[in-house]
């Protein structure tokens, strides 16, 4: 039995040409033709996935779908490139606005020790840190977090001193905001990654490079030149010059200082305690590496919340009895609506930083993000000419520069760790345009023999 072609049918209903049954025969004479496909059969066949190995991972071009003779006006095409740029950058994005927030808070500890009597670093460590062991505590109730409220008993002393260290991490940069700028005491911080290292290399048998070693050492000479000890800048200044530029007062003097600016002497002495701040720090941060993922993160936050609790209690309750550190070290109410307020843009600046500095860093595959911490620096700098009207000499604009150029070369050399096959969706396409191009290759549960990585 013969089967003739039907001519071509132009309706939409009707099947083409091309279409026919397979298993036919053709008359003597008679040739096989195919008509042109139709525009719906074409585009659903451009649409579908080509089993042929290609460079690109599908025909369809990267980025959002727009149908063919949509207009795409200016505002959204400005919209979809500001989209695609949240994406891949939104990681360093959420890290940077977290050091705004960081320095606000800094910022406002500071506004409190030189507001009227001052308030000591003691006791705003103590409103906030309390305050932050308080909401820790009653989440982890409420959640059930494993090992509530104290941990593994293997590891409570490396929580214990994660705690106590990272007391003196925070009250050193509080601390020496009482006698130096905001952006030379923020600056001093910035040692603490090379220090860890240090540690980390002696006490976890981690690498720590020459070039992390020689930055290290470049960054100390930076914190010199911050610190200006007499002994060594004697020929730079007179006898009657011994007194460095401090910032405005505000409402009262500096506690402790009575109405002096800080001298050398006091400069000096705040550099020392900001340096005991960043070995408290590093100290912290060995101890974060060490307990690893054998404890839940908010109980090693609570952890450093309660030991800033007990120990700022106890100064605050010993020092009057002993008399140390009178009239200062004690508690002070704040006795204006400018106090509070100031007390509680320490707490809600601080909650803001923490997250958004834990969601950047979780969410970053690379030193990008990393690297975003040291605009905090560009803030306290801000904060420091636009608020205090205090403009960096020459001698702190170069320890600066030592210390920040130090940390970020560290950040951008260092390799980041290799990534898994779990990592594999968070990789860029090969053409490098991810975003728009969903998942399309199936890797077989394990996705053995999967090569993501750029040619």
């Amino acid at each position: 039995m013969e089967l003739h072609l039907s001519r071509h049918k132009s309706h939409p209903d009707e099947t083409d040409d091309f279409l026919a049954a397979p298993n036919r025969t053709l008359s003597p004479g008679e040739y096989q033709t195919k008509s042109k496909p139709s525009f719906f059969s074409d585009d659903l066949r451009r649409l579908s996935i080509s089993p042929a190995p290609s460079a690109r991972l599908s025909p369809v071009p990267h980025g959002p779908y727009v149908p063919t003779g949509v207009y795409q006006s200016p505002s959204e095409a400005s919209s979809s490139r500001l989209k695609q740029f949240w994406i891949r950058n939104k990681p360093s994005i959420l890290v940077a606005v977290s050091q705004f927030f960081g320095a606000l808070m800094n910022l406002s500890a500071r506004l409190l020790e030189l507001d009227g009597d001052g308030i000591h670093p003691v006791q705003v460590l103590l409103l906030r840190q309390g305050l932050t062991s308080l909401c820790c505590f009653v989440y982890m109730w409420w959640k059930n977090v494993p090992d509530f409220p104290f941990g593994k008993r293997e590891i409570r002393w490396l929580l214990m001193l994660r705690g106590f260290s990272g007391f003196f991490g925070i009250y050193g940069m509080w601390y020496s905001m009482m006698y130096l700028p905001l952006a030379d005491a923020t600056v001093i911080t910035f040692l603490a990654p090379g220090v860890a290292g240090l540690l980390c290399y002696f006490a976890l048998r981690e690498p720590f490079t020459k070039a992390e070693q020689i930055a290290t050492l470049v960054a100390l000479l930076g914190v010199v030149l911050i610190a200006r000890p007499v002994s060594l800048f004697m020929g730079l200044s007179s006898s009657k010059d011994q007194v460095v530029d401090a910032p405005e007062q505000l409402d009262g003097a500096l506690p402790g200082l009575e109405d002096d600016e800080p001298t050398a002497e006091q400069r000096l002495l705040a550099v020392g305690v900001a340096l005991l701040g960043v070995l408290g720090g590093a100290v912290a941060f060995t101890t974060i590496r060490s307990i690893g993922k054998r404890a839940h993160p908010l109980i090693s936050v609570n952890y450093f919340g309660m030991a800033c609790t007990i120990i700022c209690v106890l100064v605050l309750v010993l020092a009057p009895a002993l008399d140390i550190g009178q009239p200062y070290l004690r508690w002070i109410t704040p006795t204006s609506w400018k106090g509070w307020f100031l007390l509680l843009s320490i707490a809600v600046p601080g909650f803001i930083m923490q997250y958004l500095l834990t969601s950047g860093l979780a969410a970053d595959t690379s030193n990008r993000a990393n690297a975003m911490i040291y605009t905090h620096m560009l803030f306290a700098v801000s904060f420091d000419r636009w608020i205090f009207g205090h403009s960096m000499d020459v001698m702190s604009f170069a320890g600066c520069a030592l210390i920040l150029g130090s940390a970020i070369t560290v950040v951008l050399t260092k390799k980041p760790p290799a990534k898994t096959v779990n990592d594999i969706e968070r990789l860029e396409n090969v053409e490098g345009e991810a975003e728009g191009s969903p998942m399309l290759v199936d890797t077989g549960g394990n996705g053995e023999g999967i090569d993501a990585r750029r040619t």
